[in-house]
C-alpha cells in the first residue's frame, strides 16, 4: 500500500489575525507559522514532488499572512493599496523567490501622511526574514515609471491587489493598459530584444556547465515570454487561454505544461537544498537534485548525468517551441493588418517578410525529400531571416516520416552532403535541423547524444553542442581574426581541399559516447558506415573513420610524448602516415581541445602542439624508414651549443665543466636555446651555496608558450616536494617538470613550465621576482616543506569523487620506470607525490603533468634508489598502495576544510 503524503500546509486567516491583535509584537506570532508552512511544504514536495502545487500554494499563503499583516498594522482603508507584483502578482512563489510587492498610493498625500507606518510595516517584513522586494509609488509614479521601464509594465501587468484601497489597483490598471502605454506591438519588439540578449548572455546556447533554470534560453523565463506579449494583445496570457483561442495546438499547450512543470520541480528543489534564492544548477547540487527527484545510477550513465541530460533536452524542445510561438505572434498578430512583403523563391517556398513560407501544405508528406532541402534551402538563401511558424509547425507534424528507408534513399543523402558541402550557414542550418528534431532523426546515433552530459569539470558543453562547437571553430579558421592564436591551423584550413571531411568528423567524432565501450573507435564505426551510405570516395570514407577514432591521439601525445626525442616523434610519424592525416589530425585535435573547453588551450598546449606538429611534420619529409639516430642528434645538439656558448666568452673546458654527466634526456628535453641559457646562468652564479633560480618564458610568440623556471642546486631528498609545494602556494599551475640530477655533482638540474591561475604566462616583473625569492628561500631548507602547503581546494572541485589509480610499467628503451597517476586534482598533489617518492628512495626524472577538470592524469619517470627502473614486484607494489593510501588521505582531509 502506498504511503499517504503529507498533509499540504494551511493557514487559518480568522485565527492568525486574531492571534496578531492580541499579541504585543507580531514577530512570535508569525515566524512559527511561516516555519511551520516551510517545512509542511517540503516535506509534501519530499513525497510527491508536486512543485505544480506547491508554487502556486505558497502564493496564497503569504497573501494570507500579508493580509493579516496589514489588517493588523495602523494603515488606513482607503488611499493606500498592498499589490502584489512580478511573479508573486502572477501567483507564483518557490521557496525563497522574492515576494515583489508594491505600496501604492492615490498621491503623495496620502504617502506622507502614513510614511512612518509605511515604514514599520516594511521593517516588519524584513524583521520576518521574508525575501521582500518593495516599492512604494503614487499612482502617476506608477504610469511615469512603468512608461519608461519595460520590467515595470510587465510587473503591473501581472499585479494583484491584496490589500487596502482596491479602487486604487483598478485605477493602476487602466492607466497601464495597452490602449494608454506599451502597445502590443512596441511591448513585442522591446520583449523580443530582451529574449535576444538574456540568451547571449546565457552564451546563446542552450547548454551550460551550471545552466540557470530562471534565465537560460528554454528555461522559465522563455515560457512566461509567451504569456507576457499575448496577455499584452489578448487582455488574458495564462497557457490554458492560449490554448482556448487557438493560439496554442493541443501539443504545444501540453508541451508547455509538461515543461514548466518539470522547471518548477527543479527550481523548488534547488531553493529548498541551497536554502536560499539560488538559480544556477550549481555542480554542489546537481547529484543531490538528481537523486532527490529520482534519477538513479544505472550501467551506463550516472544519474546526475540522466537528470542533466533530461535538463538539456527540455531545454532544446522549450526552446524550439517558444521561438515558433513568438515568430507565430509576430506574424499573425502583429503584422495582421500589414501588408507582407513576399518574395517566390520555387514553386513551393516563398519568403514572407524575410521568413521562409511553405505554400503546398502537403508537400512534405508528398516529396519528404524536402524535409532535408528546406535548411538547403535556407542556406542558399542569404536575406532568409528565419523559417516561419506554419513552416516550422509543418516539419515537427512530418519528421516522423523519417525512418530506416528514409535515410537509406540515396537521393536524400545527396541532399545531406550538399547542406555539409555549401560554403556558407552549414552550422546554422545544422543547428536548425537538430532544434525542429529532424537531424536527430536523419542521423539517430547523433540523436542519441543530444543533451548528453559528461559530469565532470572538463566538459563544459553537451556532447551535441561540443560538436557543433566545433564545426564553428573548423569554418571559423577561414577567416583572419584568429590567425595570429592559431597559425599553424588557419594555414592548413586553407589547404584542404574537401572540407567536408572536417565537418564530418567533427560532427561524428563523439557519437559512440552513447554505446558501452570505446567512444572512440565507435566513433570511427559509425563515420565509416554513414560515409558509405552517403557514397563518400573510399579514401575519403577512410579519412573521416580514422579521424573520429584517431582524435585525441594527438592531444594524448603531446602531453605525454618528449617532443624532443626523436624516437617519440618518429614512433609518432608512423601512426600518422602521411603529411595529409598530421595535418587534418592536427586541424581535428586544436578544434576538439578549444571546443571542449575554451579554458584547455593555454600557451602552453598551444606551444606543445606546434612542436609536436613541426617536429613530426620534419619526419616525415625525411622520410619513414630514415630516422634520426639519436647519438648523432645528441652530437649536434651539443656541439651547436659549446658553439653559441664559445661566441659568448665560455671555454669549451669550463662549458664542459658546467655540464658534467647531466645524460642524454638533458639534450633532448631541454634543447639548445635553454642548454645555452642555462649554462650560463650556472657560470654566472659561480660557487654560490645558495639555490640558483631563473626564470624566463618558454617562447617569445605572442599566444604561445609559458613560464620556466630553472632550478640548479645540490640534489636533496624532498627537493621536488618543497619545490612543487611551494609552486603550488604561490598559485602557479604546473605543466611540465624536467628533473634531472648531474651523475659527477650530484647537482640538481631541474625545469619547471608553469602558469598562473588564469593558465596564462607570467608577465610581471614583480611577480616574477616574488616567485624567485620565494623558491630561493623555500628550497635553501627544502626540509620545512610541508609548512608551505596552505592553499584551500576550490569549491567545485570537492564534488567530485576519482578513484585513485596507479600503474607502473618499465621503458626499456629510456631505462626508467614510468608510473602514471588519475587521481583528484587536489592543491600540494606534486608534494605529496614527491614525499612518497622520497620515503621509498625514487629518485625523479621528469613529470608530464595533465589536469582535466576534476582529475590529474600524471606521468612520473622514476628510478630506485641504485639508479635503476623499480623490478621488484613486492617494492612496486608497496609503494602503489602508499601513493593511493596517501592521496587519498589528503583528499578526505582537505575536503573536510
Amino acid at each position: 500500500m502506498d504511503a499517504v503524503a503529507p498533509a499540504l500546509p494551511s493557514i487559518d486567516s480568522q485565527q492568525l489575525l486574531a492571534d496578531l491583535q492580541a499579541a504585543v509584537s507580531p514577530l512570535p506570532v508569525v515566524k512559527p507559522v511561516l516555519k511551520r508552512i516551510q517545512e509542511e511544504a517540503h516535506a509534501y514536495f519530499r513525497a510527491t514532488l508536486d512543485a505544480s502545487t506547491l508554487v502556486p500554494l505558497r502564493a496564497r499563503l503569504i497573501d494570507q499572512i500579508l493580509q493579516c499583516l496589514w489588517q493588523n498594522s495602523r494603515l488606513p482603508a482607503t488611499d493606500l493599496a498592498l499589490v502584489a507584483v512580478g511573479g508573486y502578482g502572477r501567483g507564483e512563489l518557490h521557496p525563497h523567490s522574492d515576494i515583489d510587492v508594491l505600496l501604492l498610493a492615490r498621491d503623495e498625500e496620502a504617502i506622507n501622511a502614513n510614511s512612518e507606518a509605511l515604514q514599520g510595516f516594511i521593517t516588519l517584513l524584513w524583521d520576518l526574514k521574508l525575501d521582500v522586494g518593495h516599492s512604494v509609488r503614487t499612482l502617476d509614479e506608477c504610469v511615469s515609471e512603468a512608461e519608461k521601464d519595460l520590467t515595470i509594465i510587465t510587473n503591473m501587468m501581472e499585479s494583484r491587489s491584496l490589500a487596502g484601497d482596491t479602487e486604487l489597483h483598478q485605477l493602476l490598471k487602466q492607466a497601464t493598459a495597452a490602449d494608454k502605454i506599451w502597445p502590443a506591438q512596441a511591448f513585442f519588439n522591446a520583449k523580443w530584444q530582451e529574449v535576444q540578449a538574456r540568451h547571449r548572455k546565457h552564451n546563446d546556447s542552450e547548454y551550460n556547465l551550471e545552466p540557470n533554470v530562471k534565465n537560460s534560453p528554454g528555461a522559465l523565463r522563455d515560457i512566461q515570454t509567451i504569456t507576457w506579449v499575448t496577455m499584452r494583445h489578448f487582455g488574458q496570457g495564462s497557457l490554458l487561454a492560449l490554448q482556448d483561442k487557438g493560439f496554442l495546438t493541443p501539443f504545444e499547450f501540453e508541451r508547455l505544461e509538461r515543461s514548466r512543470h518539470f522547471l518548477w520541480q527543479v527550481r523548488y528543489a534547488l531553493h529548498m537544498l541551497a536554502g536560499r534564492e539560488e538559480d544556477r544548477l550549481l555542480f554542489d547540487l546537481q547529484r543531490e537534485i538528481a537523486e532527490l527527484l529520482g534519477f538513479a545510477d544505472d550501467k551506463k550513465l550516472l544519474g546526475v548525468e540522466r537528470f542533466m541530460s533530461r535538463f538539456y533536452r527540455n531545454q532544446l524542445a522549450t526552446t524550439e517551441l517558444s521561438d515558433l510561438l513568438l515568430l507565430h505572434f509576430n506574424e499573425d498578430f502583429m503584422k495582421c493588418d500589414k501588408v507582407n512583403e513576399i518574395e517566390t523563391l520555387n514553386e513551393y517556398f516563398v519568403l514572407c517578410n524575410g521568413y521562409l513560407q511553405l505554400i503546398d501544405k502537403d508537400l512534405f508528406k508528398r516529396e519528404p525529400g524536402w524535409l532535408l532541402q528546406v535548411f538547403l534551402l535556407m542556406a542558399k538563401t542569404p536575406q532568409a531571416k528565419g523559417i516561419h511558424s506554419d513552416t516550422i509547425r509543418a516539419l515537427r507534424d512530418h519528421r516522423n516520416l523519417i525512418d530506416d528507408e528514409y535515410r537509406a534513399n540515396a537521393g536524400h543523402n545527396q541532399i545531406f552532403m550538399q547542406l555539409m558541402r555549401n560554403r556558407s550557414r552549414v552550422v546554422r542550418e545544422l543547428s536548425r535541423m537538430m532544434r525542429y528534431g529532424i537531424l536527430g532523426r536523419y542521423i539517430p546515433e547523433f540523436g542519441h547524444i543530444i543533451g548528453m552530459m559528461e559530469h565532470d569539470l572538463f566538459h563544459i558543453y553537451t556532447v551535441d553542442e561540443h560538436s557543433f562547437r566545433m564545426m564553428r571553430f573548423l569554418r571559423h579558421l577561414r577567416f583572419g581574426d584568429v590567425r595570429e592564436r592559431f597559425p599553424i591551423a588557419s594555414r592548413l584550413i586553407h589547404k584542404v581541399q574537401k572540407k567536408e571531411i572536417l565537418y564530418l568528423a567533427a560532427l561524428l567524432h563523439d557519437t559512440g559516447k552513447s554505446i558501452e565501450g570505446d567512444h572512440t573507435a565507435n566513433g570511427g564505426d559509425i563515420a565509416a558506415a554513414f560515409c558509405r551510405q552517403h557514397n563518400l570516395r573510399p579514401t575519403d570514407s577512410h579519412m573521416v573513420a580514422w579521424l573520429c577514432a584517431s582524435h585525441l591521439v594527438m592531444s594524448q601525445a603531446s602531453q605525454r610524448l618528449d617532443l624532443n626525442n626523436p624516437d617519440d616523434i618518429h614512433q609518432f610519424a608512423l601512426e600518422m602516415g602521411d603529411q595529409n592525416h598530421l595535418d587534418l589530425l592536427y586541424l581535428i585535435s586544436v578544434a576538439d581541445i578549444v571546443s571542449t573547453n575554451p579554458k584547455l588551450w593555454t600557451s602552453w598546449r598551444a606551444e606543445q602542439m606546434r612542436d609536436l606538429y613541426r617536429n613530426t611534420q620534419a619526419a616525415l619529409r625525411r622520410g619513414l624508414g630514415n630516422p634520426i639516430n639519436k647519438e648523432d642528434w645528441i652530437e649536434e645538439i651539443q656541439q651547436e651549443a659549446i658553439s653559441k656558448l664559445t661566441a659568448k666568452g665560455l671555454s669549451e673546458e669550463r662549458i664542459l665543466q658546467i655540464w658534467g654527466e647531466p645524460g642524454d634526456d638533458y639534450f633532448l628535453r631541454e634543447g639548445i636555446d635553454n642548454i645555452v641559457w642555462q649554462t650560463l646562468e650556472i657560470h654566472a652564479h659561480g660557487s654560490s651555496n645558495k639555490p640558483l633560480v631563473s626564470i624566463r618564458p618558454t617562447s617569445d610568440r605572442q599566444f604561445e608558450g609559458a613560464t620556466q623556471i630553472f632550478i640548479f642546486m645540490k640534489d636533496q631528498l624532498n627537493l621536488f616536494a618543497a619545490t612543487t609545494a611551494t609552486l603550488d602556494q604561490l598559485n602557479l599551475n604546473i605543466q611540465d617538470a624536467r628533473i634531472m640530477t648531474s651523475e659527477q655533482e650530484h647537482n640538481a638540474v631541474d625545469t619547471y613550465i608553469v602558469l598562473d591561475e588564469n593558465n596564462e604566462p607570467i608577465e610581471d616583473p614583480q611577480r616574477i621576482e616574488k616567485i624567485r625569492a620565494t623558491l630561493i628561500e623555500a628550497l635553501s631548507h627544502p626540509e620545512d616543506y610541508s609548512t608551505i602547503i596552505q592553499r584551500r581546494t576550490p569549491r567545485a572541485l570537492k564534488q567530485f569523487q576519482v578513484e585513485t589509480q596507479v600503474s607502473m610499467s618499465n621503458d626499456p628503451v629510456m631505462q626508467r620506470t614510468v608510473l602514471e597517476v588519475i587521481a583528484a586534482d587536489r592543491p600540494g598533489l606534486l608534494a605529496r607525490m614527491g614525499a612518497i617518492f622520497a620515503e621509498f628512495g625514487a629518485q625523479m626524472q621528469g613529470a608530464k603533468i595533465l589536469t582535466e577538470g576534476e582529475r590529474v592524469s600524471d606521468i612520473f619517470f622514476i628510478l630506485n634508489a641504485d639508479g635503476q627502473p623499480f623490478s621488484d614486484a613486492e617494492q612496486c607494489h608497496k609503494l602503489q598502495d602508499a601513493i593511493i593510501h596517501g592521496l587519498e588521505e589528503q583528499v578526505e582531509a582537505q575536503s573536510a576544510v
